[in-house]
C-alpha cells in the first residue's frame, strides 16, 4: 500500500546559501565557524495513510526503535520499559523499575535517551541516571531471553547534568550548568576515564549564555552522538540551527545549519514574552546513513495551549546536506524509523497517539 505522495522534485539550487559574516557577539550564538542556511529540501514527502501502532502498551511516553526490537516507556513503576517486537508488537517484557532500591530509579527514564548498541551480537543500552549520578549498561538481550534484569553499573559521574551521551565505555560527552551570578551557561566537556576535556569546538559552543534567572530551555539542546562516524549533533530547542561536529581536535566537520535566512539571536529571545517565544525542534533521531529532527516551530503559548501548525521531520546526511522534509497530517511529538519494515512510527503523548507509515517508497529515493 503507498502511503506517501511526492510533493516536489529535486531542487537544483537555491538549497544552501553560506554565511559570509560570522555573527560579532559569540555570547548570542550558539554558532560554529561554518555556517550554512538552508531554505529549501530536495526532496519534499506528505506522509499519508498513517495505521493506529496497536502495541497493547498502556500509557506511553517515548520509543525507541533497533532493528526488530521497539523499547516504550511508560510510568509503570514495576517495569517502565516494554520490549516489544516488529512488526507485529509481539511482547518481550517490562523491566526497570522505580524504588529506592539498588538498580532502581526514583523516575523513569525515557527510552530515547538511552543508547542502544550491539556488542558482541548482543544488544545493549546504557542509561544515565541524573539522580543517583550512575552510567548503567543493560543487557538487552539477555534480559529478554532469561525474563531477568541483566542491568551493571558502569561509572560514577556528577549527578543533573543537562545533557549526556556516551562516547564510548569510558568516556562521555556531557553538559552541565553553569551560573556565574551574572550569566548562565550550559557548559559542555568530555569526561575521560574522570578527567575532564574541553576540546576547541565545545569551548567555542560554551560561550554562548543567558541572563540569570532567564529560561534555561534557551540553551537546551537534544544531543545524540554517531559513534561509527564520530560525530555529534545539537538541535537546541528554542534556536532555529543544529550544530553537527567532530570531537577530534583536527575534525573535519564542524558546521552549523540553520534552518531558514537567519539566525536566531539569544539575546533578541530573552526580549520577547516567554509565551510569544518559538519552540524550534522537539526530537532528535540518527540513522545509519543521515540523521532528523522534528521541526515545530510555534510560539510557546499557541504550542502549549492549542497547537496549530503541522509538525514536520526534516532530514539530513552525515556532511550536514539537507536531504527531505516530511510532512505531517497530524499532531507529534517524536518520531523513529524502523528500517527492516519500513516504517516511520509517530507518537504525540499530549493526545496519546501512537501510528506508523508505510515509507518504503520513500526511503528508496532517500537513497
Amino acid at each position: 500500500m503507498k502511503t506517501i505522495t511526492l510533493l516536489s522534485a529535486i531542487v537544483l539550487s537555491s538549497i544552501i546559501l553560506t554565511n559570509c559574516s560570522h555573527p560579532t557577539s559569540s555570547s548570542n550564538y550558539m554558532v560554529l565557524d561554518d555556517i550554512k542556511y538552508v531554505t529549501e529540501f530536495p526532496q519534499i514527502f506528505l506522509l499519508q495513510n498513517k495505521v493506529e501502532a496497536n502495541t497493547n502498551i498502556i500509557g506511553i511516553r517515548g520509543f525507541a526503535i533497533h532493528d526488530s526490537i521497539m523499547i516504550l516507556s511508560t510510568g509503570n513503576k514495576d517495569g517502565f520499559w516494554s520490549f516489544v517486537s516488529l512488526p507485529d508488537y509481539n511482547y518481550c517484557g517490562n523491566f526497570l523499575t522505580t524504588g529506592q532500591g539498588p538498580f532502581e530509579f526514583l523516575f523513569p527514564l525515557f527510552a530515547e535517551k538511552a543508547m542502544l548498541y550491539k556488542e558482541n551480537n548482543q544488544l545493549y543500552a546504557y542509561m544515565y541516571d541524573m539522580q543517583k549520578g550512575e552510567v548503567l549498561k543493560m543487557n538487552v538481550d539477555e534480559s529478554i531471553k532469561t525474563k531477568k534484569l541483566h542491568l551493571f553499573k558502569k561509572a560514577s559521574i556528577n549527578p543533573f547534568l543537562s545533557n549526556f551521551v556516551m562516547i564510548d565505555s569510558a568516556k562521555f560527552f556531557c553538559k552541565e550548568i553553569y551560573n556565574n551570578g551574572t550569566v548562565i551557561q550550559q557548559l559542555r566537556y568530555i569526561l575521560d576515564s574522570g578527567t575532564k576535556i574541553i576540546p576547541d569546538v565545545l569551548q567555542k559552543l560554551n560561550q554562548s549564555s543567558i541572563k540569570e534567572n532567564e529560561d534555561l530551555n534557551i540553551l537546551t539542546t537534544i544531543t545524540k552522538f554517531n559513534a561509527d562516524k564520530n560525530l555529534i549533533v545539537e538541535a537546541p530547542v528554542y534556536l532555529n540551527y543544529i550544530n553537527i561536529y567532530s570531537l577530534d581536535e583536527n575534525g573535519s566537520l564542524r558546521k552549523t545549519i540553520c534552518v531558514g535566512n537567519k539566525l536566531n539571536n539569544i539575546g533578541e529571545i530573552q526580549d520577547k514574552r516567554e509565551w510569544d517565544r518559538i519552540q524550534t525542534y522537539e526530537d532528535l533521531r540518527i540513522f545509519t546513513d543521515f540523521w532528523g529532527v522534528l521541526l515545530i516551530g510555534e510560539d510557546r503559548k499557541t504550542y502549549q495551549t492549542g497547537r496549530k501548525k503541522l509538525p514536520s521531520i526534516i532530514l539530513f546526511d552525515w556532511q550536514g546536506e539537507p536531504l527531505a522534509r516530511l510532512n505531517l497530517d497530524h499532531f507529534i511529538t517524536s518520531f523513529d524509523i524502523d528500517f527492516t519494515n519500513g516504517h516511520l512510527y509517530t507518537l504525540d503523548v499530549l493526545s496519546d497517539e501512537f501510528y506508523k507509515y508505510d515509507i518504503n517508497d520513500i526511503l528508496v529515493k532517500l537513497k
